[in-house]
């Protein structure tokens, strides 16, 4: 996703993600810590405890805007160039403050030639890369929560569904094979998730759930012209694992597993992921 141009000084890499109050998570030998993004006395005592390294970040979603589009009519050369143009009535930033990449999923619907294009400030982006370099951390690597989870699912030829859910966000869904992403998307009316009770889930929203999902399948089926799902992996508050691990494997009759340990947050494991991403074989948090 973005990065910076740099040579790189250090082998070592940590992982890291900002959450939505501009906490950055970092993964360490003792599991982990949170500091202030904002802060550059914050920086400075967490690359004390980290050390040299690169650092790779995952951006939680209130980082970042992604934005689907036809692809540009124009060269390969220019279509960076072109992106800012083409999203900036929809992206909610500024043009000046837009830092843009883009990708493209695995496949697309009518085999139409579209782009995911990723939008997030370049003013707090410019700032967490100073912060870095001037204590030592080399940040240059930011990736996205829809790519970085890629990283948890091991490879599969066959259609992958991960659910995962941040607090104060809506539970969100994304369809992998072979590594790439196929699709995603938001299910609205979860964002409280980790604050329901089991009673809530059964009055209603689990049955919203399983319909939203088979309407994701039949997507993936119909539109996207791929084979049925093989699994399903889940990120989900811990009170909830057990009931949903067990309802949806009930309802669709595919296995389902838990990819968080008991304890362990989002956070957590999107910052170990951060750490994977590229596949490095360098020493990682």
């Amino acid at each position: 996703m973005f990065e910076w141009t740099r040579k790189k000084t250090v082998n070592r890499v940590t992982g890291a993600c900002l959450l939505g109050d501009n906490t950055i998570w970092v993964m360490d030998e003792q599991g982990g810590f949170g500091f202030n993004s904002t802060d550059p006395t914050a920086w400075h005592d967490a690359a004390k405890r980290i050390g040299p390294s690169r650092m790779q970040l995952a951006l939680t979603a209130s980082h970042y805007q992604m934005i689907a589009i036809d692809r540009p009519p124009v060269p390969e050369e220019e279509l960076v160039q072109a992106l800012p143009f083409t999203v900036r009535d929809l992206a909610t930033l500024p043009l000046a403050r837009m830092q843009l990449d883009y990708f493209q999923l695995a496949v697309n619907p009518a085999d139409r030639d579209m782009l995911q294009v990723v939008v997030s400030d370049r003013d707090v982006l410019t700032k967490m890369v100073t912060h870095a370099d001037n204590n030592d951390l080399q940040l240059d690597m930011v990736t996205i929560e829809e790519l970085v989870l890629l990283e948890l699912l091991a490879a599969n030829p066959r259609p992958q569904i991960l659910l995962w859910h941040q607090p104060e966000q809506p539970l969100k869904l994304l369809i992998t094979s072979d590594g790439k992403l196929l699709f995603s998307r938001s299910f609205r009316g979860f964002n409280q998730l980790d604050s329901m009770s089991e009673q809530e889930l059964e009055m209603g929203l689990f049955d919203a759930l399983q319909l939203e999902l088979q309407r994701s399948m039949d997507y993936l089926e119909r539109q996207l012209r791929q084979p049925p799902a093989d699994s399903i992996s889940l990120i989900v508050p811990p009170q909830h694992q057990a009931f949903l691990a067990t309802r949806l494997e009930q309802a669709f009759g595919l296995p389902v597993q838990n990819l968080a340990d008991s304890g362990q947050t989002p956070a957590q494991l999107m910052a170990h992921a951060a750490a994977m991403v590229r596949g490095h074989d360098e020493d990682k948090n």
